[in-house]
């Protein structure tokens, strides 16, 4: 242990004294200027101190003479110390972010002195914090279930929380809550005042609000020059920039082009006009043409289904969008995939709970049982509201889990989607079409491959968590993608896998000896070849999950083997902004303002890249707020090491799926393997699921999940 006096004239801790060089002692300088800035900042309320959070001190987010100090809403800044490396040299430094938050001050027992409904609502408790510095800790306990005299009754609650004293807990500080006691506390004036402090909110997380913020903060810093230890000082610099003379090297990827069929010479870089000009890549293969749907809907909802099918089938020809010369949803389901005229039948539930969409699904298997064909396909429709409920009561789930086990895919369909203008609705058509046609079994496109000497195995995972409460038991599923290269492209395996999270190591190791063997048998490999073996996950490696793969290569003769271990990772506080992005026309104003464009990659160091997967222009709408890269980090053991190469390839697969025409905003070998434990997850809880039905079924053999 080393103890550096960070105040004048303190006593050491220890009998031995050394004088270093800082400069040489770079190891040390996070630590020293996490603590300096603690101390720096320390007339602020500090919410954590690593990373660093501090609550703003100025221009609060929601105002009026009569709100109470209980209610706040505030800026929070963040702050992290990082280093990059730009040719060859380590630079430090600090990354900054700032969001908006909410705080509920008051206990549970003011909260009902003001006439707070807090039955059926989360509450927290207060613990001290490790630093005694920072802010106290908030703790999530448990629902209120009654009010017996000055306690709180809970249930989906901590063990050990069953009750809690009113003046003890604190409701916990959501959206709807905060808003909800604003309401209670202004009255007529509320709806007012919490629409100028969403503005206010927003502007925050757009672009050149939060640009401004965070510029502030660092000239703050830059003029008070933190103390690394008595007598020296760390200097802030100004803001990285491409204009500067330290800046990571960056790059604007090229877009991956599609194949359109075998040969390869129908090419494309925009998936729907690929689409529409040359058909789908298997277009002389697919089978069946003429489908067979089962549609299942709710019987008052019956003919604004049926106008809505004959939109998806057909195509909507006179429906154009502004500037546009092309209707973008004229050709239809049928033309744009080649297929013939479908065969459709109605079966209607009798309500919107799932027991009356059992009912009809099971009626639609039995008149296929009964008249000897099978589904093809079946259209189901759904409610937003769905989504609130338990997966196990959910129609959304037991209508999948009804079909699948019958080998039928299950396009759900959104009465809110249904319900929306021609105009608006030819986007959401687009998508439904390609992952319609890709459940089928069908295959819109393939990715052109890279060229390389190595087969390649690309290998996702992706998670999800499920639990019946927020406090109670969760489930927690892993998904693992295969995709392959082959013949100049990139092929998904036609198996995907999903376990519980303690499996998950064992199944990847046994996904991954099977497709080795499998697409080994088929490309003919020779124990000599080179092998490339990349991962993509949603966590960090362990070395003893890398040391495994390593052992299991080896087993199965891979005599030239290299493989990259790469964490993509949605949460750092990384951010990029374009001076040169004057924002995108939208309803309401213009998105995007200040964002990056995807395509665009940066190299932080030899293990680390930040790649924009989706930019300005993907954001759906004005109050989306900055859009911001993922960061690669590549696993220390790994033994192929181009960063360049991976992030490429990584940025590829972005425009890779056939759930939507629009990019991903991350790789199918994680948006898949995320989907495939979601669906795992939700249809484990409905009753009589069975999950041999995708592990063994035909099904299991199309991407069911999208």
């Amino acid at each position: 242990m080393i103890d550096i006096p960070v105040v004048p004239d303190a006593a050491p801790l220890g009998n031995l004294r050394e004088t270093i060089d800082l400069r040489r002692y770079q190891r040390l300088w996070p630590m020293l200027l996490q603590e300096s800035l603690i101390q720096l900042l320390g007339k602020r309320p500090i919410q954590s101190s690593k990373p660093l959070k501090f609550l703003g001190a100025r221009s609060p987010l929601i105002e009026h003479p009569d709100l109470p100090e209980w209610l706040r809403r505030v800026s929070v800044t963040e702050i992290h110390t990082r280093h990059i490396t730009v040719d060859g040299k380590q630079i430090y430094g600090i990354v900054c972010d700032v969001r908006a938050k909410s705080f509920i001050l008051a206990t549970c027992s003011e909260l009902l002195k003001f006439g707070v409904t807090i039955l059926g609502r989360y509450v927290q408790i207060e613990q001290p914090a490790i630093d005694e510095r920072t802010m106290p800790k908030r703790k999530l306990i448990g629902r209120v279930r009654s009010i017996q005299g000055d306690d709180l009754l809970l249930d989906d609650c901590e063990a050990g929380f069953e009750k809690v004293a009113a003046n003890e807990a604190f409701l916990e500080p959501r959206k709807e809550n905060f808003e909800d006691c604003v309401r209670q506390v202004l009255k007529r004036d509320a709806e007012r005042v919490l629409e100028r402090s969403a503005r206010a909110s927003q502007n925050l997380a757009a672009g050149p609000g939060k640009l401004e913020h965070i510029d502030g903060i660092i000239r703050y810093l830059r003029e008070k020059k933190p103390a690394a230890v008595p007598g020296c000082h760390f200097v802030i610099d100004a803001m990285l920039n491409t204009n500067g003379h330290i800046f990571p090297p960056g790059e604007t990827m090229d877009k991956p082009f599609l194949l359109f069929d075998p040969s390869g010479s129908r090419r494309e870089d925009w998936p729907e006009k690929g689409l529409k000009d040359h058909g789908p890549y298997d277009e002389q293969v697919f089978s069946p043409k003429s489908l067979k749907i089962a549609v299942v809907c709710q019987s008052r909802l019956e003919g604004r289904v049926d106008e809505f099918l004959a939109k998806f089938l057909n195509g909507m020809p006179k429906v154009f969008q502004p500037g546009k010369s092309f209707a973008r949803y004229g050709d239809g389901f049928v033309k744009r995939f080649r297929l013939n005229k479908p065969e459709v039948h109605f079966f209607l539930a009798d309500g919107n709970s799932d027991e009356a969409y059992a009912v009809a699904s099971r009626e639609a298997l039995d008149k296929a049982r009964d008249s000897g064909f099978e589904w093809d396909l079946a259209i189901v429709q759904i409610e937003e509201e769905f989504k609130s409920l338990a997966d196990g009561s959910n129609p959304y789930y037991t209508t999948k889990s009804i079909f699948l086990r019958r080998d039928v895919p299950v396009q759900s369909v959104r009465l809110e989607t249904m319900s929306l203008s021609d105009n608006d609705l030819v986007f959401p058509m687009n998508h439904l079409s390609l992952a319609t046609y890709a459940k089928l079994g069908g295959t819109p496109w393939l990715l052109a491959s890279s060229q390389t000497v190595a087969h390649e195995l690309v290998i996702g995972l992706g998670s999800s968590t499920s639990s019946e409460s927020r406090l109670g038991s969760q489930m927690r599923h892993v998904g693992i993608t295969t995709v392959f290269s082959s013949d100049g492209s990139y092929l998904l395996s036609d198996r995907t896998a999903a376990v519980p999270f303690e499996q998950y190591p064992q199944e990847l190791r046994k996904t991954l000896r099977k497709t080795i063997e499998a697409v080994r048998a088929e490309d003919n490999w020779r124990s000599s070849d080179k092998v490339r073996l990349v991962f993509h996950s949603f966590k960090p490696f362990k070395d003893s999950e890398v040391e495994a793969i390593e052992a299991l290569t080896t087993d199965l003769g891979l005599g030239d083997v290299k493989a990259a271990f790469l964490h993509i990772a949605p949460d750092h506080p990384f951010l990029i902004f374009d001076h040169d992005q004057m924002g995108i026309a939208a309803r309401g104003g213009k998105k995007g303002v200040l964002g990056p464009a995807r395509q665009l990659h940066i190299r932080l160091s030899d293990a680390e890249s930040l790649v924009v997967f989706a930019g300005a222009s993907e954001l759906k709408q004005v109050t989306d707020g900055m859009p911001r890269p993922a960061l690669l980090k590549l696993h220390p053991k790994s033994t192929f090491k181009d960063m360049t190469y991976l992030a490429r390839q990584a940025f590829a697969f972005s425009a890779h799926s056939w759930r939507m025409l629009s990019p991903e905003p991350f790789p199918i070998t994680i948006r898949y393997s995320d989907l495939i434990a979601d669906r795992l997850a939700g249809l484990a809880s409905v009753k009589g699921w069975d999950p041999d039905a995708v592990t063994f079924g035909a099904i299991g053999h199309k991407p069911w999940f999208l």
